[in-house]
């Protein structure tokens, strides 16, 4: 029941489209104020029993007029910016009359300091500006405290007002810490989530140097392999889906594809419609970029062979080609990384003009993978932009101990 109350309090003057950091800094400062709401009390009633009636009164209007101000705000949630300055207006007058009836800044033990614990709640409760305004209010409440025993003449006395204005002090550096720690955890969680977010889009290591140095990035990469996979007469299938099945279909599939380009370590580019781009060997190169490749073809291939997505049956064509190409970031909005070349020209060609359910290997790969997978020939094929090229079909990861009998099968005959 309490965890109801409590969030119902923190849900006051809530509007639909609040930004996180609007919704998480109002939440804050509503807790903030029924907690100094109720620490106060103690102190205003005792006012009374110090034979300070009129500082006592002061008081506990500061304290009744921003409940009444907090109810408002439940009920009307249009009215938070206005009825917050409004509060803030009552909360700092409080201080300031007290002020001028104890005598000035330093009889008053430094009462007005509390002005600065205004101007942090309106830096949290609306923004920046109004922290900025509500600061500069506070710098005039100072000068109106050094002023006020000029203009008029103290009631009180305080005993000892080294002891409160110690009191003041402490209360509100303790305030003032616990706001900066509140933001600069707001800064780290959202400074996490923008780097995780630029990481997730990007490789870490072009991601730390966009971070570093923004601009474009280009780099040689002298091998390097592409694969592409493209679901086979998709575009049919899909008009029959409603938009959440078809998005549905492809969200369960590229993230199985998604988990094996992790465990094999390789770099997916992107994904266009139902096309998907993976490559090895970059940005960071690595000798067997071609077997890795290879690997993640042969999964995805059996994988979407023997498992239905979602209740349909699939078939992908699926192309790569390996060589030198070119890698980087080109822009300053909405960074992809991305591959240029004839290598990457080549792999789209052979997923392209390639057989459904088969991996189509172009002959520099095929150099790369003959001695470790099985391939077969599959003959001179014609591909646009391009010569005649003999391509090979990648059909399964080659087994030693097969290997090894065949050869000595061939020495005995």
């Amino acid at each position: 029941m309490w965890k109801r109350l409590l969030e119902d309090f923190l849900s006051i003057g809530a509007t639909a489209g609040e930004s996180e950091s609007r919704r998480s800094g109002r939440r804050v400062f509503l807790l903030a104020t029924i907690i100094a709401t109720l620490l106060s009390i103690p102190p205003a009633i005792a006012r009374f029993t110090a034979g300070y009636t009129w500082i006592g009164v002061v008081d506990l209007v500061t304290l009744v007029i921003p409940i009444c101000l907090l109810v408002v705000i439940a009920i009307r949630p249009s009215s938070y910016v206005a009825a917050i300055h409004a509060m803030l207006v009552v909360i700092l007058a409080g201080p300031l009359l007290d002020t001028a009836m104890f005598g000035g800044l330093l009889p008053s033990g430094l009462l007005v300091i509390f002005g600065l614990d205004v101007a942090l709640g309106a830096l949290l409760a609306i923004g920046l500006w109004a922290g900025v305004v509500w600061f500069g209010v506070f710098l005039l409440s100072v000068v109106y405290a050094v002023a006020v025993p000029h203009w008029v003449k103290p009631i009180y006395t305080l005993d000892d007002p080294t002891g409160n204005a110690a009191f003041n002090l402490i209360a509100t550096g303790i305030v003032t810490t616990a706001v900066v720690i509140y933001f600069v955890r707001q800064r780290d969680r959202f400074q996490q989530r923008s780097d995780d977010l630029l990481h997730a889009i990007l490789p870490d290591q072009i991601a730390a140097r966009l971070k570093d140095k923004p601009g474009t990035i280009a780099n040689y990469v002298p091998s390097a392999s592409v694969l592409f996979a493209d679901i086979v007469g998709f575009t049919p299938m899909s008009a029959a889906m409603s938009p959440g099945e078809l998005v549905g279909v492809l969200d369960e599939l590229f993230t199985t594809f998604d988990g094996f380009v992790t465990e094999l370590g390789l770099e997916k580019i992107k994904t266009v419609g139902d096309a998907y781009m993976v490559a090895a060997g970059v940005p960071e190169s690595r000798p067997d970029h071609a077997r890795a490749i290879a690997e993640l073809a042969l999964r995805i291939r059996d994988h979407v062979a023997m498992n239905p997505v979602d209740g349909h049956r699939l078939s992908l064509r699926i192309g790569i080609s390996s060589g030198p190409l070119t890698a980087g970031v080109i822009g300053t909005h909405k960074f992809s990384y991305d591959l240029w070349g004839d290598t990457v020209n080549t792999a789209s060609r052979m997923e392209s003009e390639g057989v459904p359910g088969s991996i189509q290997i172009s002959p520099a790969s095929y150099e790369l993978l003959r001695d470790e997978f099985v391939c077969e020939p599959r003959g001179l094929i014609e591909v646009k932009g391009k010569d005649a090229m003999q391509t090979y079909f990648l059909i399964s990861r080659r087994d030693a101990s097969r290997e090894a009998a065949e050869r000595t099968a061939r020495t005995q005959v």
